[in-house]
């Protein structure tokens, strides 16, 4: 046998694994980004809010004094 019967199958084999690789990572990734933006969205605050929070914090600071 030559090197290029060998080489061929076994870098075919090698190819075909890291595009399975690739494409489990990509799934992978789909994944992740969903989570992240399911948790951005939770973590949305609005202006309103915000002021609401600010007002009792700055409440309670005058409470605790």
């Amino acid at each position: 046998m030559t090197p290029e019967e060998i080489l061929l199958p076994l870098l075919t084999v090698v190819i075909a694994m890291e595009l399975f690789m690739m494409y489990l990572m990509h799934i992978r990734m789909k994944q992740l980004n969903g989570e992240v933006e399911r948790l951005s969205s939770r973590m949305e605050i609005t202006d309103v809010e915000l002021d609401q929070l600010t007002k009792n914090i700055e409440e309670f600071k005058k409470i605790q004094i």
